[in-house]
């Protein structure tokens, strides 16, 4: 049986590809997680009555 397609597991170039993939997945959680925690200040009650207008 022939195989149309594979995994390409043979290819060097694919860890370096799923290694960087992986980096860039860390650093978005990360850049993530220190936005959200920055910003953890309690709202402005006036200013949230502000922008519902």
């Amino acid at each position: 049986m022939v195989v149309p397609a594979h995994l390409g597991f043979a290819h060097p170039n694919l860890l370096w590809i799923v290694g960087a993939g992986i980096l860039a997945f860390a650093a978005g959680l990360g850049v993530n997680l220190y936005r959200s925690n920055s910003n953890s200040s309690p709202p402005d009650p006036a200013a949230s009555d502000e922008e519902a207008k």
